[in-house]
């Protein structure tokens, strides 16, 4: 069995729906209350008790500019964030490829290269067809940085990839010295293992990813999960049924994490895990909202609006759990 100090933890990470002294990054959902200070997903917020995500470490924070990309660091936790201009009707590749080019540059910079969690938000995610496709076309210049900054697989996180409205490709990082400890789903390949008919380049992260938390805990960062068995999407057209997969991967997921740290209550859910909840229709959301409260209560929830990366899957959820 791993214990903490075997982990090499990268240092004392807090997610949480309330403000503190030492707050690291903000990521605010409802756009009534947006602010500059914010980091934000450009999605529409559909309701739940989660307004806004509080990444806290527990040393006070700084931050500011590194050549266009902001940061804001605690002790050896760093969190960065760019957007540039990206519309429906363009190639993504190029943006995509600048874009981890200039975040990855910032944390080497910072002498935090190791990457912990990532989101990645673009519109327009699923038009076109074939290789030509903007996920696989954002996938290939993903890998393009990836590669030439001399990261493998083992060295891929936890993230996440959702399509919207906004004329903006947004990505943000959570970086450190040091590596957690990366999680995959034994119900799922390992998404950098898929086959070719998902494009010349496979996505590049994590199924989860494993960091250490504040007071001796630890924190489990799960990707964006939907209904996907193997390596194919299942229940096309069924919300409800992808919905329901996607609990059974998450839950099994959770407990493969579980038994691999040796820390059994990440296994669960409860008040201290956050989920993001992204859904392609709107109307989808009260039924969806209804339904993982049922299955897990005191969980605080955040409904998006969001396209999933495959076009015939309409629900979507991360989730970030404390033990």
């Amino acid at each position: 069995m791993l214990n903490e100090t075997r982990l090499r933890l990268p240092g004392k990470l807090l997610a949480a729906p309330f403000p503190g002294d030492e707050r690291l990054e903000l990521f605010r959902f409802a756009l009534a209350e947006s602010s500059p200070a914010a980091a934000g997903c450009g999605l529409q917020w559909l309701g739940g008790d989660l307004r806004a995500e509080y990444w806290q470490g527990e040393n006070p924070a700084s931050g500011g500019d590194d050549e266009g990309v902001s940061w804001s660091r605690s002790g050896d936790l760093l969190f960065l964030g760019l957007a540039l201009p990206d519309s429906a009707g363009s190639d993504p590749c190029a943006t995509a490829q600048s874009i981890y080019e200039r975040l990855l540059a910032a944390a080497a910079r910072a002498g935090c290269p190791a990457l912990l969690r990532a989101w990645n938000y673009m519109p327009a995610i699923t038009h076109g067809s074939g290789d030509s496709e903007r996920y696989r076309r954002f996938c290939q210049g993903r890998a393009a940085a990836l590669d030439a900054a001399g990261y493998g697989d083992d060295a891929l996180c936890a993230a996440t990839a959702i399509g919207g409205s906004e004329p903006l490709m947004r990505v943000y990082l959570l970086c450190a010295p040091k590596p957690g400890i990366n999680i995959e789903n034994p119900r799922q390949v390992s998404a950098f293992h898929y086959p070719r008919e998902y494009g010349p380049r496979s996505p590049a992260f994590a199924r989860a990813t494993v960091v250490g938390g504040q007071q001796g805990s630890l924190l489990l960062l799960i990707s964006g999960t939907a209904s996907v068995v193997g390596h194919q999407s299942v229940h096309e057209g069924d919300v409800a049924a992808q919905l329901e997969e996607v609990i059974r991967n998450v839950e099994h997921l959770a407990e493969t994490a579980a038994e691999k740290v040796g820390r059994p209550a990440l296994a669960g859910f409860s008040e201290s895990t956050l989920m993001r909840v992204y859904v392609r229709h709107s109307r989808d959301w009260p039924m969806v909202e209804k339904r993982l409260r049922q299955r897990w209560p005191g969980v605080r929830l955040a409904g998006l609006k969001g396209d999933v990366c495959r076009s015939e899957l309409l629900v979507e959820l991360e989730a970030v759990t404390a033990a």
